[in-house]
C-alpha cells in the first residue's frame, strides 16, 4: 500500500514544536515504509537530526507571508512536484499552504493540510481562513 508513494511535506521551520516533530516523525515513518519522503522548509534546529539518507530536505523561504514570495514559492514547488513526481503534498502551516494549494492545482496532485494551535486561536480573520 505504501510502497513507491512520494510525499512532500512543507513546513515553515523545523523547530521543536508539535507540528515540527510531527513532520519529522512522519517523514521518517514514510521512509521506513519504502516511500520517498521530502521536506521543504526554511531551516530550523531539527534539521540536524534528519537522516539525510532517508529523508530529502529542500530549503525554500516558505515561512514568508509576502505575496510575491508565495507566488515564487508556488512556481518552485510546482517544478519540484513535477521533477520529483510527488504524489501527495502536505502543508503544515497557512503561509506555505497557499503555495502548496496553487502548486497542486497546477499539477493535479493530492493536497492535505494539518491544523495546529487551536488553543491560541483568537483572531477572527484566521478562523475564516
Amino acid at each position: 500500500m505504501f510502497s513507491k508513494m512520494k510525499v512532500l511535506q512543507v513546513i515553515p521551520k523545523l523547530g521543536y514544536g508539535g507540528a515540527e516533530t510531527g513532520c519529522y516523525d512522519l517523514a521518517h515513518f514514510l521512509a521506513e515504509k519504502d516511500c520517498k519522503s521530502y521536506i521543504v522548509t526554511s531551516g530550523g534546529p531539527l534539521l540536524k537530526f534528519i537522516k539525510k539518507n532517508k529523508v530529502k530536505v529542500i530549503r525554500l523561504p516558505v515561512q514568508s507571508k509576502n505575496p510575491i514570495l508565495i507566488l515564487l514559492n508556488t512556481l518552485i514547488l510546482t517544478l519540484i512536484i513535477l521533477f520529483l513526481k510527488i504524489d501527495i503534498v502536505h502543508a503544515r502551516s497557512r503561509a506555505p499552504a497557499w503555495s502548496c494549494l496553487l502548486s497542486c492545482f497546477f499539477t493535479g496532485r493530492k493536497f492535505v493540510t494539518t491544523f495546529h494551535g487551536t488553543y491560541n486561536f483568537s483572531n477572527k480573520v484566521k478562523k475564516i481562513l
